[in-house]
């Protein structure tokens, strides 16, 4: 099996996953797009493998779903859609150039998920960094989550598998951050270290 074919095994496996947690999830996200289709509406190249797999499944974007269950992908972000990334790319462009010190964006990141207060996952195209990273609006930091996309669809697959990520009473995608953490390092040893943080059990100790 070649990588792409892994990947994309990988996320309809994850795609499976919550629409069983939430029926009707995955059509919300609609048809995916053929590679072509994906290369004209991501201006940013290379693409990686992980995003050609993505969003050849589904198109993505912010629906509103039949019943009370969120419609996020992970809790508080949703996937954006294909067609959407190249406008947020454009915005960021715009942003960069008039402030530069004041976003940590760079020009080889694509988006891909989003949260309503300007916070995105972004990937790195760079030929020795193609690491997912978080970008806070208004904030200097910038968290690496792990090496590569293929990765984070894992560690968002077990924290699903684990109900680290829930639904809750109101029908709201929530989870158990400190859980989530140790998942991520699971995959990325180093996750604590670059991100300058300490770890749950060190933090409970303090406690």
């Amino acid at each position: 099996m070649s990588k792409r074919a892994k990947i994309e095994q990988d996320f309809r496996t994850l795609l499976e996953i919550i629409e069983q947690q939430r029926p009707g999830y995955t059509a919300g996200l609609g048809t995916g797009l053929s590679d072509k289709e994906i290369e004209e509406r991501i201006k940013i190249h290379p693409i990686s493998e992980g995003l050609f797999a993505i969003y050849s499944c589904v198109k993505g974007g912010y629906f509103q779903g039949k019943d009370i269950y969120s419609t996020d992908f992970i809790p508080g972000f949703y996937l954006i859609s294909v067609n959407s990334i190249n406008a947020e790319i454009k915005g960021w462009e715009e942003t960069y150039k008039k402030y530069l010190g004041d976003t940590l964006w760079q020009p080889d990141m694509i988006p891909f998920l989003k949260n309503g207060a300007g916070d995105y996952y972004c990937v790195r195209t760079l030929p020795n960094d193609q690491s997912v990273v978080e970008i806070f609006k208004g904030s200097p930091e910038l968290w690496v989550i792990c090496q590569s996309l293929e990765d984070f669809i894992l560690i968002i697959t077990e924290c699903y598998k684990q109900n680290v990520y829930f639904v809750d009473e109101y029908g709201d995608l929530e989870c158990q951050w400190d859980l989530v953490e140790e998942i991520i390092a699971k995959f990325n040893p180093n996750y604590y270290s670059q991100n300058e943080l300490e770890p749950p059990s060190e933090r409970r100790a303090e406690d």
